[in-house]
């Protein structure tokens, strides 16, 4: 006999799902784009101004040159910045991540660039004629160096926009 209630293996795995497709679990701005804005392309680096961490002093610590070259595939992007290879997503609210990882080493046991690199930040298309799509978004990059046998770490986060060229 049933009362007209859930049993509660029902009532989870109900609750379940609709956790699972409610906006921000995979069901929102967290799945790729599939009509994808046209990302790819070069773009130059325009840092805010900003202070290095005081973890990060007596380290080597730089920021990219540039440029950003991006390539999309459908949803997923690929960029280089540096000599750095980026992998990544372009969801369907424009926002993107880009991350990749050094192996470069320096004489003084740092890394001449980040130890890691992530990019965040939303594609912004061209507005009206002459208007030339940009990125926006903050940059983070993880920073190390050994000496003595002792490793020392420190992240530096910075806010750029970027113009394609």
């Amino acid at each position: 006999m049933t009362s007209g209630r859930f049993s509660f293996p029902t009532f989870a795995l109900t609750l379940a799902g609709a956790l699972l497709l409610a906006p921000g679990c995979g069901g929102g701005s967290s799945q790729g784009c599939t009509d994808c804005p046209p990302m790819e392309g070069t773009y130059g680096l325009e840092w805010a101004p900003g202070t290095t961490p005081s973890a990060c002093d007596g380290m080597t610590v730089t920021l990219p040159e540039g440029p950003l070259e991006v390539s999309r595939q459908g949803s997923e992007l690929t960029a280089t910045l540096d000599g750095l290879t980026l992998r990544g997503t372009l969801y369907r609210t424009y926002d993107f991540s880009l991350a990749g990882n050094s192996l470069g080493q320096q004489s003084d046991g740092g890394t001449q660039w980040p130890d890691s690199t992530v990019l965040s930040g939303r594609y912004i298309p061209a507005i009206g004629d002459g208007g030339v799509p940009r990125l926006a978004g903050e940059w983070l990059g993880n920073f190390s160096s050994t000496m003595a046998g002792n490793t020392r770490r420190c992240s530096v986060t910075r806010s750029f926009t970027a113009p394609r060229q």
